[in-house]
């Protein structure tokens, strides 16, 4: 009977700051399914139930972060930029950029993703709107 902990299972980038507090995380999932149930292997299986969707969402973020060239400022930059300025105008709206919302301790990884795809997809929505709204006027201004 084996298990995986921290960056055995979920390296991420240094920059990140959350592999050693995903490893801490690791260890009280441990403890607590060996607390839990005397019998190894089902500790072992509650303790994999509990934290493979998180680490696997941790492993999707981190990666997405250093996807090299013009993808790193569509999927990291770009996204950064465009939460600074939405949560900037609408805070109560849209969350911060990813990177914040994953050093607060109360959200999982898992809910830090979620977040960040519907503010995302409002995002979007709302630069299609003021581009269509945009395009209008300039063809009313020009009298097409």
């Amino acid at each position: 009977n084996t298990a995986l902990l921290g960056d055995a299972v979920h390296s991420v980038k240094p920059y990140f700051g959350l592999g050693v507090n995903a490893a801490f995380e690791d260890v009280a999932a441990l403890g607590q399914a060996l607390d839990d149930s005397p019998d190894l292997p089902n500790a072992l299986r509650a303790f994999s139930a509990k934290r493979a969707g998180e680490a696997r969402v941790l492993v999707q973020l981190s990666r997405s972060f250093d996807l090299g060239g013009w993808r790193s400022f569509a999927f990291f930059i770009g996204p950064l930029i465009l939460d600074g300025i939405f949560h900037g105008v609408a805070p109560s709206l849209f969350a911060p950029n990813t990177l914040a919302m994953l050093q607060k301790p109360h959200l999982s990884f898992a809910r830090v993703r979620w977040r960040k795809r519907l503010d995302r997809t409002i995002q979007l929505a709302v630069l299609a709107a003021a581009a269509t709204a945009a395009g209008r006027l300039a063809a009313v201004a020009l009298g097409a």
